[in-house]
């Protein structure tokens, strides 16, 4: 056998490999199940719901909208 029919040879079977592993990758992926993803709590930043709520009174509310009409 002369080096070129080697070549052709090997460059096929390389192929043939190729192609193996490419259907099985696409098949794998295909067919893959999907996990959850699961978060733990203590990744997070710990956050307190203490709100304060505050009530604005008509005087605030006037010199707001006051200050409103003089940015314009």
């Amino acid at each position: 056998m002369d080096f070129k029919k080697i070549g052709k040879i090997i460059a096929v079977i390389a192929a043939i490999c190729a192609v193996a592993a490419a259907a099985y990758l696409v098949f794998k992926k295909l067919t893959k199940k999907e996990e959850p993803e699961y978060f733990d709590d203590n990744d997070f930043f710990e956050c307190d719901n203490d709100l304060e709520i505050v009530e604005m009174t008509e005087d605030a509310e006037e010199a707001e909208e006051a200050a409103e009409e003089e940015a314009e």
